[in-house]
């Protein structure tokens, strides 16, 4: 293995620390929100559609 390891625990903390702030977390959190709102959506969709299907086919349908 060559080369050795210089930065300690405490520099790599401090370069998380000044990488990640609150608005770079936010603004990707922000980002991504549209995306988990419509796959919410579309698998309760889905899965009130495939209950309603299976109970149809049984004669009762149950919400």
């Amino acid at each position: 293995m060559e080369g050795t390891v210089t930065n300690s625990m405490s520099e790599i903390v401090s370069a998380l620390n000044t990488g990640i702030t609150s608005e770079t977390l936010f603004g990707t959190v922000a980002d991504l929100m549209p995306w988990v709102i419509t796959l919410t959506i579309a698998s309760l969709g889905l899965y009130f559609l495939r209950k309603l299907v299976k109970g149809a086919a049984k004669g009762k349908v149950r919400f």
